[in-house]
């Protein structure tokens, strides 16, 4: 099959494309960037088409010839929107599968498989609009009348991420490990590998629609995670620094007066929502069984520290 990946250079994009790509699918990414239409990827061959969610004219020469497509894509800075950009939930999450489900629909793509996030299904955080978008964009996916899944991720580490790599080698250095709020919310983190094996399986078991969660064997609090992936990291036990929710909100007004916005408000409350799996989950639905949580993480972050992995997506 030839698959579309939106937000393929991101780091579930990234993985995902190098999994699919080893079954044998073409992959081809999606980039805003101009790019070659071929490019070397972290050592694999992928196509490269430019083009941007949000402007749904440059998405048909990207779409055309696809099989299927792996939304992904997340604007840059995530959570942290920056609406004079025009990087925000909306028109990312929201209109940008919006263009995509159009031209999908136009050109004759068979499958659909959008990334979302466990915390979706909340009622009680449906009017964040982070939260909103994405319910948005599901309804876009499912109402298009193409083969189409969700997969509602919980909280993802990798090598490559953004943010546990650098709080490994900031464990190295201090007994303390910084925590939102009281660290309270509850999650269920997999490893990138494992989440990069579902998109595979969604994409080539097309009899398999709706939403399925993806989400780790352990339940753990925020508080747990990071406490739990600095001790991995450096053998030793490390104590939690909260930073109360007064801080952060007076810290996201500040950061929301930088140009491109540093931090935010609406980021604060976003990272901490409960990503917890509730509907059908991989187990049952591909008789999967993901990595236990400090197996995944010792993995993932003496990959991190010994490679020296520049954080990325």
């Amino acid at each position: 099959m030839r698959i579309l990946i939106t937000g393929g250079t991101g780091v579930i994009g990234r993985h995902a494309a190098k999994a699919l790509q080893a079954r044998g699918h073409t992959v081809r990414l999606l980039s805003r960037r101009a790019n070659p239409q071929v490019a070397l990827l972290r050592g694999l061959l992928m196509e490269y088409a430019v083009g941007d969610v949000r402007d749904e004219s440059t998405l048909q020469q990207a779409i055309a010839g696809c099989d299927a497509i792996v939304l992904s894509h997340q604007f840059p800075r995530f959570p942290v929107e920056d609406a004079k950009r025009h990087n925000t939930f909306q028109e990312v999450d929201q209109m940008g599968t919006e263009n995509v489900v159009r031209v999908a629909k136009r050109l004759g793509v068979q499958r659909l498989v959008y990334i979302s996030g466990s915390g979706v299904g909340s009622a009680n955080i449906a009017s964040h609009p982070g939260i909103a978008a994405k319910l948005a964009a599901e309804r876009a996916v499912f109402e298009s009348g193409l083969s189409a899944v969700s997969l509602r991720i919980s909280v993802v580490y990798a090598p490559d991420d953004k943010y546990f790599p650098m709080l490994a080698k900031a464990a190295k250095f201090s007994p303390f490990v910084p925590v939102f709020g009281d660290g309270a919310s509850r999650c269920q983190p997999i490893y990138v590998g494992d989440v990069a094996a579902v998109i595979t399986s969604t994409i080539e078991q097309t009899h398999i629609t709706g939403i399925v969660d993806v989400g780790g064997p352990d339940v753990v609090t925020w508080r747990q995670l990071l406490l739990t992936a600095a001790e991995v990291a450096t053998g030793a036990r490390k104590f939690a620094l909260p930073i109360p929710n007064a801080v952060l909100n007076v810290a996201g007004w500040l950061g929301e007066k930088f140009s491109p916005p540093l931090f935010s408000r609406g980021a604060a409350q976003f990272i901490q929502f409960e990503s917890v799996c509730s509907g059908p989950d991989i187990a049952s639905v591909f008789g999967m069984q993901p990595m236990a949580l400090r197996a995944g993480l010792r993995l993932a972050l003496t990959t991190a520290l010994r490679a020296h992995v520049a954080p990325s997506g």
